[in-house]
Parts: structure tokens; C-alpha cells; sequence
């Protein structure tokens, strides 16, 4: 890989400092972020969209397209082609073709933008080494991101990326309770993103723009945690987690009811337990469109930042699966039902039905209407995203859970 020389922090950062603010630009930069975000201002890096607009809020596609289009120009020293016509029917702006003839950005899988869907931090890498990519420029990783105590989190198809960004000291991560964590799925803000873009213009051009100029603020409050404090919850891709979540039924029970199992005797013992989130969803609009949106979902407090986490992950597949009604926790006369515990969780019932199974091996619906995965959108598929995603997190599916019956809405932490 190629190695970057790099001027004087202190050179770099005296600079950053003295540069003016442009007449329209980002409004309400953190004053940590104020040097990076002027100097890659300078550098050409913020687009005229991005005028006047909340620093801190999260950047969005269309706007990170049009910092990636300027990023590649500035590595490369030639300005891209203009050409009228767009390759998607939702997004007409020209940056945003131009970078996607570049091969900077893609569409969604139904052949769409989403311009004003927003970024996390995986993603910009992967969009900025495409921007090397097409810049001609080496991206071969040659460490690992093994220090990292989150990195288990990150998407296969962003680990080379994320790979390549840290090695650079593109992407360096964000300090965490005292540790460095990448925090894959965290939502880049507009002035981190020009952050990290002019780092990326630094480190391929071969100038200092930004060294020293951190990710993000540490927390004012932000100290190492005791030694007897439970750590954060860093699940892991594949079949298990870190020893840090439970792995088995003993630790689940543990976890979810303490060292005395009750499996809530009173309604009121069960809805103490509870936590309400708000999670992000797609939905279909009558013309067959799908919309960002949000709705709510109680489920066992003690899962609830993994679920939040398994809906985030569903939300920004990319199948976009379509959510029209979804529940959790519904107090149940059976104390082994797994909706009066708050740990199974039901998704379009109509459509994904509960079913028994014939002895020829027929299903009568039990709960629903029918499961037509591949022809209603609204069907869960079996070898589909959101089925992958739950089972990674140690959920069951009914689809394939047991021998007796099928139930294709339901997903429960026990298996039952």
C-alpha cells in the first residue's frame, strides 16, 4: 500500500484555525469540528446543497454523493463530466449522476437513490474507497481491525473498506468510555463526514488539510469504566456473540428474568420489565412506493438494545422490506408464551400466516391469511434479510423453528 507522508500536525491544525467561514455554509459546527470543517471547506469539499444546512444533523445520500464527486476531483486533479439524463427515477440532481458514473455511489436494489435516506459510518468508508477506486489509487487492506472491541459488528461487504480507511487513519474511531470503537452503524453527521472526506483528500493527494482533528468530541462525562461494570454490548456477525451477550438458553434466561425465574406471574410484573422503542421501517405507499418511517415496538428491556439494533440493520438492507404491522409484548394467559415475557416479536400477520401442518404435509392457517414470499412484498423470505439478521442475533424463526407447525411471522429469543 502506498505510504502517505504527512506535514506537521501543529502546522496543519494553526492553519485549519485561521481560515474564514465561507458566506453559506454548514450552520452550528461543534467547536471541536470547526477547524476540520473549514479546512475541508477550503478544499472544496462542501457542496452548495449542504448551504446553511444543521452541521450536526445526518448527512444525507444525495449530499455525500455530491462530497464524494468533489473528493475525487480534488484527489485527481480533473473535473467530472456533466451529462444530462439520470440513471434513477427518484433522483434527477446532477452531482449524484455524475458520481454514480464514476462508480462513486450505487443505487438501492430496486433501482433507486433514496437521496434523502442518510449514511452511517460503513457506509462512507465504502463509498470513499470507491472514490480511490475510481481515482486509481491503492485500497488494499494490510491490517485488521482486531483492536477494535466492536468490530465483529461490521457488514462483510464494508470490512475491506472500514479495513483500508483505518489502516490510512482515515477512520480512526471514536472514543467510547475510555476504548476506541468504530461504531459501524453510527450515523455520519454532515461536518464528520467532511471530516473524514478531507482526511481521505489528505491522505491520497498527499497534503495536510486535518491531522489531529478527532471524529467526534469525547463526552464531557466520558471516563474509563469501573472494573466491576458490566461492559457494552458488542454482538458479533456470524452464529455466536462476544462474551459480553449470552450465547446460551441458561444465559438468556439469566439475562432476561435475573437468578429467579417467575416468567411473570401478574401483568403489571410484565409490563414493569418492559421498554418502548421507536424503530425505523419502510413502508409501502398505495402506488407501490416505498416511505420512511417510524413506528413503536415493546419488547423485554433487557433485549431492547438489540432489537433496536436488528431493526436498524433490517432498515438499512437492502431489500427495504416493507413493515405493515409488527408486535411484541402482549400479555398472554400462558406463562411459556414468549409475548408475555416481551422476547418474541410478530411482522405482517395477514401475510406471513401461522399455519398447522397436514399429515400429507399440507398447511391449514391457524393465524393469517397465507405466506407468498417472492410475490407479496409483504412475506417474509426464508433465505431473505430479515430472517438472516434476527438469527444472527440468537433469534428463532417460526418458518423453520419446529417440526409441528409453521408460524412465518415470528421470531422469538427462546425459540418458543
Amino acid at each position: 500500500m502506498k505510504v502517505i507522508h504527512r506535514l506537521a500536525v501543529g502546522l496543519c491544525t494553526a492553519c485549519a484555525l485561521v481560515i474564514p467561514s465561507p458566506a453559506q455554509a454548514l450552520e452550528h459546527v461543534d467547536n471541536w469540528a470547526q477547524p476540520g470543517v473549514k479546512a475541508a471547506q477550503r478544499a472544496g469539499l462542501e457542496p452548495a446543497a449542504m448551504a446553511d444546512a444543521e452541521a450536526t444533523a445526518p448527512i444525507t445520500r444525495a449530499e455525500f454523493a455530491a462530497v464524494a464527486l468533489a473528493a475525487y476531483e480534488a484527489v485527481t486533479g480533473q473535473q467530472a463530466a456533466q451529462e444530462a439524463g439520470t440513471p434513477f427515477p427518484d433522483c434527477d440532481d446532477p452531482a449524484v449522476t455524475a458520481a454514480s458514473r464514476l462508480g462513486l455511489v450505487s443505487g438501492r436494489s430496486d433501482g433507486t437513490f433514496a437521496p434523502d435516506a442518510t449514511i452511517n459510518r460503513q457506509e462512507l468508508c465504502v463509498m470513499l474507497s470507491s472514490v480511490a477506486k475510481a481515482a486509481g489509487r491503492s485500497v488494499d487492506p494490510v491490517g485488521d481491525l482486531s483492536h477494535f472491541p466492536d468490530a465483529g459488528t461490521v457488514d462483510w461487504w464494508a470490512l475491506e473498506a472500514m479495513t483500508v480507511m483505518n489502516d490510512l487513519g482515515i477512520m480512526s474511531g471514536v472514543s467510547t468510555y475510555g476504548a476506541l470503537t468504530l461504531e459501524p452503524f453510527g450515523t455520519a453527521a454532515r461536518q464528520q463526514a467532511l471530516l473524514l472526506s478531507g482526511r481521505f483528500v489528505e491522505v491520497f493527494s498527499d497534503t495536510s488539510l486535518l491531522a489531529g482533528v478527532p471524529e467526534r468530541e469525547p463526552l464531557e462525562e466520558e471516563t474509563p469504566l469501573p472494573e466491576d461494570a458490566p461492559l457494552p454490548l458488542f454482538p458479533v456477525r456470524g452464529d455466536g456473540f462476544t462474551s459480553d451477550f449470552p450465547t446460551d438458553e441458561e444465559e438468556k434466561t439469566r439475562l432476561v428474568f435475573g437468578d429467579t425465574v417467575t416468567y411473570f406471574q401478574t401483568e403489571e410484573e410484565a409490563e414493569a420489565a418492559m421498554e418502548t422503542l421507536v424503530i425505523p421501517i419502510w413502508q409501502l405507499s398505495e402506488d407501490g412506493c416505498k416511505t420512511s418511517s417510524k413506528t413503536k415496538l415493546i419488547v423485554h428491556a433487557s433485549i431492547a438494545p438489540i432489537v433496536q439494533q436488528i431493526f436498524q440493520e433490517i432498515y438499512e438492507g437492502d431489500e427495504q422490506f416493507p413493515i405493515k404491522n409488527i408486535g411484541g409484548y402482549g400479555w398472554r394467559s400462558s406463562e411459556r408464551s414468549e409475548h408475555r415475557w416481551g422476547t418474541a416479536i410478530d411482522i405482517n400477520w395477514e401475510e406471513n400466516f401461522e399455519a398447522s401442518i397436514g399429515e400429507d404435509g399440507k398447511l391449514t392457517a391457524t393465524v393469517g391469511e397465507y405466506w407468498k414470499p417472492g410475490e407479496d412484498p409483504y412475506s417474509i423470505p426464508a433465505s431473505g434479510e430479515v430472517v438472516r439478521i434476527f438469527k444472527k442475533y440468537g433469534f428463532s424463526w417460526g418458518g423453520d423453528a419446529w417440526s409441528s407447525k409453521r408460524d412465518y411471522m415470528h421470531f422469538s429469543y427462546f425459540g418458543h
